[in-house]
């Protein structure tokens, strides 16, 4: 059974094209009639699924080719697909190293101040935890792995705050 992503179905992929070619040409592959070959022999793709995807504004329909492509080329899926979150140099070269310790901490410790504040469940913002949860991570490396009380309110804060102007709009 394929799987597709929920957060681009629906959404313009437009362009995706272009950005699969800028990629190529950030990895390396040749220009020209000998992309598509080396393309489809790289990943193990079938060329005409590769044309589609270099000529016609397509991705792949199953969101775990369409991952595993993107990561071969050290790259965003989402980027690929639709345009955003725009590669950082950082993304382009090599992630951080995380404290999966201090960050799941950080995550505990906002998820936590959130349930005190709502009394009721909410489909909250997964972008805007993350930010949240990554203001916290940095904040706490900086102070000693330290998270601070006062910034765990003011990122809960922020994450509901995006919430209600979600619902507004």
């Amino acid at each position: 059974m394929r799987q597709r992503n929920e957060r681009i179905k629906g959404r313009s992929i437009k362009g995706c094209s272009a950005r699969l070619h800028q990629l190529l040409d950030a990895a390396g592959f040749p220009e020209g009639r000998k992309r598509a070959t080396a393309f489809a022999d790289a990943f193990g793709l079938s060329k005409p699924n590769v044309y589609r995807w270099l000529n016609k504004d397509k991705i792949p329909r199953n969101y775990h080719e369409l991952r595993r492509i993107a990561e071969g080329l050290n790259a965003d899926p989402f980027w690929w697909a639709l345009g955003d979150p725009e590669p950082s140099e950082a993304q382009q070269e090599a992630a951080p190293e995380v404290d999966i310790r201090l960050y799941s901490r950080c995550a505990a410790a906002l998820i936590g101040c959130l349930k005190e504040l709502v009394d009721r469940p909410l489909q909250l913002n997964s972008r805007a935890l993350a930010r949240g949860y990554t203001e916290l991570y940095k904040h706490a490396q900086e102070n000693g792995d330290e998270i601070d009380p006062d910034r765990v309110s003011v990122a809960a804060v922020k994450v509901l705050a995006e919430h209600k102007k979600q619902q507004d709009s």
